[in-house]
């Protein structure tokens, strides 16, 4: 191709998609290739049996129109995307006990079983902030040497087990208070109308609208060359035809897992490899009802679980997500171990005991998240730079660069996202 683009970006997930919206709205032409069928990688739903099955973002978007996404999709681009409220930000199942719910972030002080629990955290968590940042041991030391009350620590880990796919042993204390800090600064989730599917839809329409250039699925990535210090054009291949072309561009966004990027760079024979980081794992299932499980549209957390830790109903907001009068439950789990069919039996296990009403043949589907598959993400805390050292227009996006600032999941992809798109423009103009 003999077309010379502004930016040539791998990997059409929310991270890409954001990447190209933001810069087609600059005038800026994009090439966007997709190596999968399909574009929205974990971030969209396939129909099945008559309900949008997300690939693994649950249909919810972790602080609804006040995150760095819901930010970028209705206030920088301004896109017709519904983002509603969930009822509660949380309701607390303890065994034996009336569920717990509260509207704001604070209200988890109210979700322990005792009241000196509640305290404790209150003290620990208030009093904690403004030293955090000097904590650099794993979370649950920093509990053991503050307390022994075991569900204080299931409490917590209901908490990243849900949000973060994380045990708090795997998380530091610092990387843990950043989190805490923007759940309290930006509220509840919120859970788009139409689901997933629905943002990316109109993500994709919007840059194809302004022009995009060219968007092509099943398009893989195979090397980058180098012209001194910079990438000066991609080479991919169409999984269809098999066929080999160039891509020439001005600046190079992948949006690609870790282990993927180092594996191009090779390939590349470019000297520059990102660091190894240490990467979540877990998985979810999705059921089918006649009847709403949780009667709220809130996230459900099961802090005495050892791997069920949090379920939520986005049919309670979106009924189009489900066939006419039925409804889709979605849960959460993480691994405790390599052995992913073992723990996901177990999870299983917990979902069913946790929930009578549900059969087995009630569910739909079980998606999983773990290794390289279906991408390699930096676990919270461990996100890498989102840009080369040593490559002046090479750029990285996705759930493994999210700047380290506490963002979660979707809300850390796209404060990556503003963080690259700001460089780039910031460059152009100078």
């Amino acid at each position: 191709m003999n077309e010379k683009y502004d930016c040539f970006i791998s990997g059409a997930g929310l991270g890409g998609l954001l990447s190209s919206a933001m810069l087609t709205k600059h005038e800026n032409r994009i090439f966007l290739a997709e190596k999968l069928p399909f574009l929205g990688g974990r971030f969209t739903s396939h129909k099945y049996e008559g309900f949008e099955i997300p690939t693994g973002a649950i249909h919810m978007i972790p602080h609804s129109q006040k995150g760095p996404l819901g930010q970028l999709l209705l206030h920088y681009l301004q896109l017709p995307v519904d983002i509603q409220n969930v009822e509660n930000y949380t309701e607390w199942y303890w065994p034996n006990r009336k569920q717990i719910k509260h509207k704001s972030f604070l209200g988890i002080f109210k979700a322990l079983p005792k009241r000196s629990q509640s305290f404790f955290v209150i003290k620990k968590l208030i009093l904690g902030v403004r030293n955090s940042k000097h904590h650099t041991e794993p979370f649950h030391e920093y509990l053991e040497a503050r307390t022994k009350d075991p569900q204080v620590f299931q409490f917590f880990n209901a908490i990243t087990g849900f949000a973060l796919s994380l045990d708090i042993s795997q998380l530091s204390t610092a990387s843990m208070f950043r989190f805490l800090i923007k759940l309290y600064q930006k509220g509840r989730p919120g859970i788009p109308i139409g689901g997933c599917k629905e943002v990316i839809s109109t993500l994709a329409n919007f840059s194809i609208q302004n022009r995009l250039g060219n968007m092509q699925k099943n398009c893989e990535l195979k090397k980058l060359e180098l012209d001194g210090s910079k990438v000066n054009l991609a080479v991919c291949r169409n999984l269809n035809t098999n066929e080999e072309f160039e891509v020439k561009a001005t600046n190079f966004i992948l949006n690609l897992g870790h282990f993927q990027i180092n594996d191009i760079l090779q390939n590349s024979e470019i000297p520059f490899r990102l660091p190894s980081a240490p990467v979540a794992k877990g998985g979810g299932f999705a059921f089918r009802s006649n009847t709403s499980i949780l009667g709220s549209s809130a996230v459900a957390q099961f802090p005495e679980n050892e791997y069920f830790k949090g379920a939520v109903e986005p049919t309670m907001v979106s009924p189009n997500l489900a066939p006419s009068g039925k409804h889709m439950f979605l849960t959460h789990h993480i691994f405790k171990s390599n052995d992913v069919v073992r723990d996901s039996r177990r999870a299983r296990d917990e979902v069913l005991a946790t929930f009578p009403q549900l059969e087995e043949e009630d569910e739909l589907v079980i998606h999983t998240f773990h290794k390289n598959w279906p991408v390699n993400f930096a676990s919270q805390g461990n996100d890498l730079a989102n840009f080369s050292s040593e490559v002046d227009n090479l750029f990285f996006v996705g759930d493994g660069f999210k700047g380290n600032q506490g963002w979660v999941m979707t809300e850390g992809v796209a404060y990556g996202v503003y963080q690259v798109v700001d460089k780039i423009l910031s460059k152009k103009h100078n």
